[in-house]
């Protein structure tokens, strides 16, 4: 956290995300019972937890406290407690009311999560971020909460009735294709980063050694990234097609008008601009002193790129990884449009269905992929950055 941060009163990202959760323990519905999957149904406040109730507003209270608390260490310490506490927390009021209101009700009677439920974990996002400055500054142990937040989810599943929300009972009708679709969310999405790494970075290098070549590349991928991804789809349907019809090999493969191929070319040519700018820009920041001093030592071209450019590159470089794949992650959604089959399908089956939980079960887990990428990527380019360019 800055150093005006520590000298206000009060942390003003905690309290913004104490406000937030009061709001949604309040003022919105924490539940809704339906008569099936489809048709609306009555909501339920926060009350409908049951005891749980009073471990929400206890941990409401812990957030406010955490926002007003004397010393960075308290508000880390308490803010921290109150993120995860209130995740938790939530998890198994969900399923004391999901109990509670589908006792006597009817087989295809579901009880999904309201408004107020997910915004109280919003707010409980916003609180972990601002213990998460202060457990940077003073490097506190980051493995526990989150280790105790996973065992406290499972319990919840599976003691804690929360496997009887709507959204849970979504997944066990669609288990088998749930766990297809997301392999196949990961492969698609995954091979448009890696071929777009193994195309861009090379050209982001030419673009640094050819100014007639740099304004080639960067404004072709500048214009691919304007194209929106429906039309562009639509673009590749037809080449695609006639190359497969031509070429039967590559038909065999999978290189045809529908399919993964489209996907797959669209997702490469929408990761280029940001692995390319950063590895232009990378190697062109590099100081022409290290330059000069590696061939002072005697270096040749290729040592003084793999010894010297590239280390010193390699946190922009990796920095364009990053933002491409957390970029491909979203868009791979939409290629259900050109017939590849991942999570998008279960997006767009919900909106036709009008059925509010499968879009969840849909775009939950693509959230989460997007942010696990982007901390285990940011993680990896840490470790792979040598330790004097990293300070």
């Amino acid at each position: 956290m800055s150093e005006d941060a520590t000298q206000t009163p009060f942390d003003r990202v905690a309290l913004v995300g104490a406000m937030v959760t009061l709001a949604g323990a309040t003022a919105l519905p924490f539940v809704e019972l339906r008569a099936n999957r489809l048709v609306p149904g009555t909501v339920h406040s926060l009350a409908a937890a049951g005891a749980w109730t009073y471990g929400v507003w206890a941990l409401v209270g812990l957030a406010l406290f955490s926002a007003v608390a004397p010393g960075a260490k308290v508000r880390s310490a308490t803010s921290t407690a109150g993120a995860y506490g209130l995740v938790a927390v939530v998890a198994w009021a969900l399923g004391e009311a999901a109990r509670a209101l589908l006792e006597g009700q009817s087989a295809i009677s579901r009880v999904s999560i309201g408004a107020g439920a997910w915004v109280i974990l919003l707010g409980a996002v916003i609180i972990g971020f601002a213990g998460g400055l202060e457990r940077k500054r003073f490097a506190l142990r980051r493995l526990g909460p989150p280790v105790v937040l996973v065992a406290a989810l499972v319990a919840a599943i599976m003691w804690g009735g929360l496997d009887r929300i709507s959204l849970a009972r979504e997944f066990e009708v669609r288990a088998d294709s749930f766990w297809q679709l997301l392999g196949g969310h990961l492969a698609l999405s995954g091979a448009g980063v890696a071929l777009g790494a193994l195309i861009g970075m090379p050209l982001g290098l030419w673009a640094t050694r050819n100014r007639h070549v740099r304004a080639v590349v960067l404004g072709i991928t500048g214009v691919i990234q304007t194209v929106p991804s429906l039309a562009l789809l639509g673009l590749l349907i037809i080449p695609l097609s006639a190359i497969g019809n031509a070429v039967p090999f590559l038909r065999s493969l999978g290189v045809r008008g529908i399919g993964a191929a489209p996907g797959l070319v669209a997702l490469t040519l929408y990761a280029l601009l940001p692995i390319v700018r950063n590895t232009y820009v990378g190697l062109s920041e590099v100081d022409p002193a290290a330059l000069d001093a590696g061939r002072g030592m005697g270096m040749s071209a290729g040592q003084l790129l793999m010894r010297v450019e590239l280390p010193l590159a390699l946190p922009l470089i990796m920095e364009g990884l990053r933002t491409a794949a957390v970029l491909l992650i979203g868009i791979t959604t939409l290629t259900v449009f050109a017939g590849a089959r991942n999570l998008g399908i279960l997006i767009f089956e919900g909106l036709g269905q009008f059925a509010p939980d499968l879009i969840l079960l849909g775009a939950l887990p693509i959230i989460a992929l997007a942010v696990v990428v982007d901390v285990a990527l940011s993680a990896l380019a840490r470790v792979l950055t040598p330790e004097g360019v990293r300070a």
